[in-house]
């Protein structure tokens, strides 16, 4: 374009366009997103599998879900461009922006899924079936589930547990009924968290949003929602230790009730923080970088090994 532009019109002015950084790159992959697939470990800690065999098996599909989900997340991009352009902080992303080429997206698609069904290969086939699973429910969800009141939320909240049930295939132990109830329900609640965003539309007299089956006038039935899944998850937690599978895990399951108030707190102040429209675009990356859930999900972490 810039060549058939300078032979048309000589005198044209080229703004200036630096090439992409590995750090562009990064954030189109979403690397600060691997985060999530960290829930791949979550069966092995559960199940108090810590062996170099089991470690070696989670691992490997911690890299493949992260591939896999890197390509999903640059496919979504571009379904989702001239939306995303509107957006007050997507805006920003590397294709939107154009800070990355739209070609070079699309041929980062098929490289990223390939290297994440190679990887998954190489754990087990059974592994491999998850992973494709997660791939088709994703890929529903970008062109068509996202779209639909309620179902979108509900399909987030499923993709979580995917990756929880491929981490339980991964080293082949039996996937926990409570696991995954409980992942359903916190889940459930970070995506309608996710969904307050209809707050800052409403707070700028802005439109009713295209991309979304939803209204600016549902946001406090949203904010109702996301705080009854959330406290659900409590309350699973709770059912969880007072069965009689935590004493053959834990030697000290007491201190697991210590769980629960720190669990409410931090989904309190998250629900906070929403309403006063300082919260992340993403719950997920909220809980990475804020001060408050750092603290909070590190007290949870001693107090689960100390049970132990």
């Amino acid at each position: 374009m810039r060549r058939r532009l300078a032979r048309q019109c000589p005198d044209a002015e080229h703004l200036n366009h630096s090439r992409p950084t590995w750090r562009t790159w990064a954030k189109m992959l979403r690397v600060h997103q691997y985060a999530k697939n960290a829930l791949i470990f979550l069966p092995l800690l559960a199940a108090h599998l810590f062996t170099l065999e089991a470690v070696t098996q989670a691992v490997p599909a911690f890299v493949a879900f992260s591939l896999c989900a890197s390509s999903i997340y640059i496919l979504n991009d571009l379904v989702d461009l001239q939306d995303d352009r509107r957006h007050r902080s997507k805006c920003k992303r590397p294709l939107p922006s154009g800070a990355i080429s739209l070609m070079h997206g699309v041929m980062a698609i098929p490289v990223l899924f390939l290297g994440a069904l190679a990887v998954g290969s190489a754990v087990s086939l059974s592994f491999l079936g998850v992973l494709l699973g997660y791939f088709i429910l994703t890929t529903a969800y970008s062109f068509m589930l996202k779209r639909m009141m309620v179902v979108d939320v509900i399909t987030l909240a499923g993709l979580y547990s995917v990756r929880v049930i491929g981490g339980a295939v991964a080293i082949s132990v039996a996937v926990s009924e409570w696991l995954i109830a409980f992942s359903m329900m916190i889940f459930m609640s970070l995506a309608l968290i996710k969904r307050l965003e209809l707050a800052a539309r409403r707070d700028a007299n802005l439109p009713d949003p295209t991309s979304r089956d939803y209204k600016n006038s549902n946001l406090d039935i949203v904010a109702a929602l996301a705080a009854a899944a959330g406290f659900n998850a409590v309350t699973i937690l709770a059912l969880y230790i007072s069965s009689d599978r935590v004493n053959e895990l834990y030697s000290r399951p007491q201190l697991l009730w210590l769980v629960g108030p720190l669990l409410m707190f931090w989904i309190a102040r998250a629900l906070m923080l929403a309403g006063r429209r300082i919260m992340d675009d993403d719950p997920v990356v909220f809980a990475v970088r804020d001060r408050g859930s750092l603290p909070t999900v590190a007290a949870a972490v001693i107090l689960i090994v100390a049970a132990v």
